[in-house]
């Protein structure tokens, strides 16, 4: 059987998923998907205030099924929502101690994946790869269309 493209990117993206599941972080703190991307998010833009609609913007999901999540967050003690001074129905989003630290182990676990990636691969390798990576997504997008 010939191989393709799409089903090979299909068994990689389902070894990486494996191998990012076993990150024993991940699972002794019950850290689902969705929560990392959360916190990823709120990492990313600490330097700003972050409220619900920015997080529903970047997901692209609906307020209640964001409210539902930051509850379900806030509940493990990942986040906390802090009143604005001058609205008290305004809340901005912020990482606990908790979750600083999650993220920060996470990020270490993810750069030894990424040198496991890398592994055997010499920088003009690793040059041909992206640029045929981009190749391929841009593919992707265009069939989207």
């Amino acid at each position: 059987m010939e191989k393709t493209i799409s089903f090979e990117l299909h068994f990689i993206n389902n070894q990486i998923k494996r191998i990012i599941n076993s990150i024993p972080t991940l699972q002794s703190n019950d850290i689902k998907g969705i929560y990392g991307h959360v916190i990823g998010f709120l990492t990313e833009n600490s330097h700003k205030d972050v409220y619900q609609k920015d997080i529903e913007e970047h997901l692209s999901i609906r307020r209640s099924s964001v409210t539902n999540l930051l509850n379900q967050m806030e509940k493990s003690g990942l986040i906390e929502r802090r009143s604005v001074d001058g609205d008290g129905r305004l809340k901005k989003v912020v990482l606990t101690q908790k979750s600083i630290d999650i993220h920060d182990s996470i990020v270490c676990e993810f750069k030894k994946i990424e040198v496991k990636l890398r592994e055997g691969m010499s920088e003009e390798e690793l040059d041909t790869l992206f640029r045929l990576l981009d190749k391929v997504k841009n593919n992707v997008e265009k069939e989207q269309i």
